[in-house]
């Protein structure tokens, strides 16, 4: 399993439970978004750099 696929599976998980929540006005990210990054980053189980890294390897 990617790290995209991860990402996409765990996000739909949790999107499908928290939708009832609003967002916030001032708010870029919706609820389950927030949620998503802080699972991914207690899964991965490193500092703020390396996570931070990890994340957007994928994508640059």
């Amino acid at each position: 399993m990617t790290s995209i696929d991860l990402i996409t599976d765990l996000f739909c998980r949790i999107d499908d439970r928290m939708k009832a929540l609003p967002k916030h006005p001032q708010a870029t990210l919706w609820p389950s978004e927030v949620v998503t990054l802080g699972v991914l980053h207690a899964l991965k189980g490193v500092g703020n750099r390396a996570f931070y890294r990890w994340l957007t390897r994928d994508y640059q």
